[in-house]
C-alpha cells in the first residue's frame, strides 16, 4: 500500500508509482534522463524522503568529459532552485556538493555526486532526526 500521499504526489508531478511495499516506493518520473526514476524510502508508514536522478547517469563515459557537464548542470539548477525558492539555507561545496532549502513541508537538498545530480526531498522531521548531534558515549570503566 503506497500510503496517503504519494499517489496525489505522484499524479501531480505527472510520475508513475511502479512499485511499492512498507519500506518504499520506485517511481518513474517523467524527467528526459537516462534513468527517470525516484525512489521513496519510509519507516512506519511515515515518508522520510524521496530521492530523484535530475541528470543522465555517467556510466562508462571519462570523467573529462563528464565532470564540466555536471558541474554545469549544477550550477543552472541551482540558479533555477535559487530563482523559485531563495537563497540555500545550507551549502557544502566541493566536487560532492549538496545544497539545501529548509521549507516548512520538505527540505529540499541538491547533491553532485561523481557520476549524476539528484534531488531529495526530505520529511522535515526525518530531516531535524538526521541533523541530531551523535551522542558522544563515554566509557564506563
Amino acid at each position: 500500500m503506497p500510503g496517503p500521499c504519494l499517489e496525489p504526489f505522484c499524479a501531480q508531478a505527472g510520475w508513475e508509482l511502479v512499485e511499492s511495499d512498507q519500506n518504499g516506493a520506485s517511481i518513474r518520473t517523467n524527467l528526459h534522463v537516462s534513468r527517470p526514476e525516484a525512489d521513496m524510502y519510509r519507516r512506519n508508514r511515515s515518508m522520510r524522503y524521496i530521492s530523484i536522478f535530475v541528470s543522465d547517469v555517467a556510466d562508462a563515459t571519462p570523467m573529462t568529459v563528464v565532470r564540466p557537464l555536471l558541474d554545469d548542470g549544477f550550477t543552472n539548477l541551482d540558479v533555477g532552485l535559487t530563482a523559485l525558492l531563495g537563497t540555500a539555507t545550507s551549502a557544502e561545496p566541493g566536487p560532492t556538493a549538496v545544497l539545501g532549502w529548509d521549507l516548512p513541508k520538505a527540505v529540499i537538498s541538491l547533491h553532485l555526486s561523481v557520476g549524476a545530480i539528484f534531488l531529495d526531498l526530505t520529511s522535515p522531521g526525518y530531516q531535524a532526526w538526521m541533523d541530531e548531534p551523535e551522542q558522544e558515549y563515554e566509557d564506563e570503566d
